[in-house]
Formats: C-alpha cells, sequence, structure tokens
C-alpha cells in the first residue's frame, strides 16, 4: 500500500521528505560500515535492495480499485541491519516511483518511513527478541515477517487517516478514518502479512541450512540462541 502521489499535501510533505532524507544518510552510513566490516559479503548488499524492490512492487488488488503488498524489508533488515534497510528502500521506492508509478516523489518520505523504518525496524527488533528468548530461527523469522509487515501498513493507515482528518472540510475526525481504512484493507492485509510471516521465517531457516556461514559472518546467527 504505497501511498500514491497528491494523497498527502502542504508541509507533510516537506517534513516527511526531510525524514526521508535524514534516513537516507543513516543509511548510507549504514552501508558504508557494512562494507568495512563484511567486505567478502557486498554483493548481498544488491540481493537486498533486489529482495525490497520487487517484492514491494507485487501488485495484489486491495479496496476500490488500490492495491496492496508484501514489503520484504523485514527480511532485509534481519539480514543486513535496520540503516542499510533505509537507504536500499529509499532507492527502491524512488526507483518504483519514476519507472511504475508507485507511489510518488511527493510521497516518498512517508513511504520510506513507513517501509523502511517502520517494517525494517519492527521486523528487525521481533526477530531479536525472538531469539533471546531461545526460539528458533524458523519461528523468530515468522515473528520478524508479520510483525514489520503489520508495522508498515499500521503506519501507512495512521499517515492516511492524519492527511484525510486534517484536509480543508474533512467529512470524519481522525479515529473514524482510520478505522475505516483498517477495515477496509485488512482482508487484503492480513493474507499478505501471514505470507510474509511465513517467506521470511523459511527463507532464514534455509539459509542457515544451506549457508550457515553466512548467517554467523552477519552474526544474524552465532550472537543468539542455538537455532
Amino acid at each position: 500500500m504505497h501511498i500514491a502521489e497528491g494523497v498527502i499535501t502542504g508541509w507533510p510533505v516537506l517534513a516527511y521528505t526531510l525524514a526521508g532524507i535524514g534516513l537516507m544518510a543513516i543509511g548510507t552510513q549504514g552501508i558504508k560500515k557494512f562494507h568495512r566490516e563484511f567486505a567478502e559479503r557486498r554483493p548481498l548488499i544488491g540481493m537486498g535492495a533486489a529482495i525490497i524492490f520487487f517484492i514491494s512492487l507485487i501488485p495484489i488488488p486491495a479496496f476500490t480499485g488500490t492495491t496492496s503488498h508484501p514489503c520484504g524489508t523485514p527480511l532485509v533488515a534481519i539480514l543486513l541491519g535496520p540503516r542499510v534497510t533505509f537507504a536500499l528502500t529509499g532507492i527502491s521506492l524512488l526507483l518504483q516511483a519514476a519507472f511504475f508509478a508507485h507511489g510518488g516523489f511527493g510521497t516518498w518520505g512517508v513511504n520510506l518511513v513507513a517501509l523502511g523504518l517502520a517494517g525494517g525496524t519492527v521486523g528487525w527488533s521481533a526477530f531479536w527478541v525472538a531469539r533471546r528468548m531461545g526460539l528458533p530461527i524458523l519461528f523468530a523469522g515468522c515473528a520478524g515477517g508479520l510483525l514489520g509487515d503489520i508495522a508498515t501498513y499500521a503506519f501507512s493507515g495512521v499517515a492516511l487517516a492524519t492527511a484525510l482528518a486534517t484536509a480543508p472540510h474533512p467529512q470524519y475526525d481522525f479515529a473514524s478514518y482510520l478505522t475505516v481504512i483498517y477495515a477496509a484493507y485488512a482482508p487484503t492485509q492480513i493474507p499478505i502479512a501471514i505470507g510474509e510471516m511465513l517467506i521470511t521465517g523459511l527463507a532464514l531457516r534455509h539459509a542457515l541450512r544451506q549457508r550457515p556461514e553466512v548467517l554467523e559472518d552477519l552474526n544474524v546467527w552465532r550472537s543468539y540462541a542455538a537455532a
């Protein structure tokens, strides 16, 4: 559910854009740090960018002609870290807006906050907490994928409700708009979140079985309890 061009206007566009630029700056530093610490794993940066770009580009029909989509950012944040995910998400959103009219340049900042900051950080945090609790990597990955996906759409709903409630002559208040938005997208987004939950968990378990040295090098596995 990229927020389309023109939905958010006025000063919030500037505020979200500045927030997005700040996240890109943080993400750029994260990529530089990744290159220094994991020089042999640099190709994973390109892999992470491709995951976010293509997964978040998958259109799934939703409410009144709009579309929803999975995120990809929870998985990338777990593997490469939230800061790297900020930058890769920002680049992906710019390319999607430029070549696929997916999202928009005016809503680039808010989409980056939703997909990169909310989705990536919450997904990474959920995985980290689950692993600290001693859960297997499959269940920890499922927790990260599920909660990261939900966080993305929860924030997008708040941003949309805020824009509608603060527009000239709004029909409803913020709470009413938020309730309607969540109710409208829940039938589509809940199955998507479950799908992302399973894909994230299974992908991490497969990586651990097939290439455990990669997860060890990235401190995804070695830093936590036994898988």
